[in-house]
């Protein structure tokens, strides 16, 4: 008999000095929890659960994580230094530990795991269904953004003539030989990085697990775009840009963006959006407005 049962969620967290994930991770989980009603694992390192511990109350932490999973691995890796953008006109550059992904599929203590990126906002019940499929992979195909701007065209293909792109922002997955297979494939291609740079022609220089699933789906499918992976059902990924801005939370899942003019920066326009799942690329935004959505989303529990 499996040593991993049932369903649960899974959360990679690994700080650096720039932003705090360990708020991002409360977040996310406390959404999750809420909308799939599952329990939930994090993965991280003994510095950043030492961070939690710090900040944040052990009551606070028991109601959001049912497991804690230390890989200090995450942190030893060699690590990307990423361009941040916060608005169109603040940058910053801070480190992204995000080499071991992978071995999710060892580290989950769930027979059926949902992977869930700390920036994601879970406002309805919708990756429900997927426990109850026979589906070993699922990931997301397809993406727009707030306002309905389309994805930018890496996000499309990996290059104007390349292979699709498939997102690693939410991975779902079981214990089968199919599975593990895509994740031996997605370690490969992190272990070969630069050749397959060269061989799919996409930069190098930032490690991108988007990346590494798009050519394992690719390569799964026999190097072809057939559809071996569950794509959510078509459902596309709802992503805020780096250069929004959330300007305010007005409730549980009630969130207004200030979106940005991709041609014309200072022609900004509120954009509104209830009840509906959110990628919150802009981190220092969904920092700023940590308190806020806590709040909301304990009321919420309470009323």
């Amino acid at each position: 008999m499996s040593e991993k049962q049932g369903n649960g969620i899974v959360l990679f967290c690994y700080n650096n000095d720039q932003l705090d994930y360990t708020r991002f991770a409360i977040v996310a989980a406390t959404y999750a929890r809420k909308q799939l009603k599952l329990p939930i694992s994090i993965i991280t390192d003994d510095g950043t659960k030492g961070w939690m511990e710090e900040t944040h109350s052990k009551e606070l932490l028991d109601a959001t994580f049912d497991k804690f999973i230390i890989d200090n691995g995450g942190v030893a890796n060699k690590r990307n230094m990423r361009r941040h953008m916060d608005s169109p006109w603040t940058e910053f550059n801070a480190p992204f530990y995000n080499n071991t992904k992978h071995e999710v599929f060892n580290h989950t203590p769930y027979e059926k795991t949902l992977l869930i990126d700390t920036d994601y906002l879970l406002c309805n019940d919708f990756y429900n269904y997927i426990f109850d499929t026979d589906e070993p992979v699922a990931l997301h195909r397809y993406a727009t953004y707030v306002g309905h701007d389309i994805p930018y065209v890496n996000e499309i293909t990996l290059n104007n003539a390349g292979i699709n792109h498939w997102w690693s922002t939410i991975v779902y997955f079981d214990q089968s030989e199919e599975a593990k297979l895509f994740f031996d494939i997605w370690s490969h291609v992190k272990d070969n990085w630069e050749y397959y740079s060269l061989l799919y022609q996409f930069p190098r220089l930032l490690f991108r697990t988007d990346f590494c699933v798009s050519i394992a789906v690719h390569l799964m499918n026999g190097l072809n775009n057939d559809d071996f992976v569950h794509d959510f059902l078509g459902q596309p990924l709802l992503n805020m840009d780096q250069k929004d801005d959330i300007a305010k939370i007005n409730g549980y899942k009630d969130v207004v963006f200030l979106k940005h003019n991709r041609k014309e920066q200072w022609k900004n326009v509120l954009c509104r959006y209830q009840n509906e799942n959110l990628h919150i690329m802009n981190k220092r935004s969904l920092d700023r407005h940590y308190d806020d959505l806590m709040r909301f989303a304990n009321e919420a529990s309470n009323g």
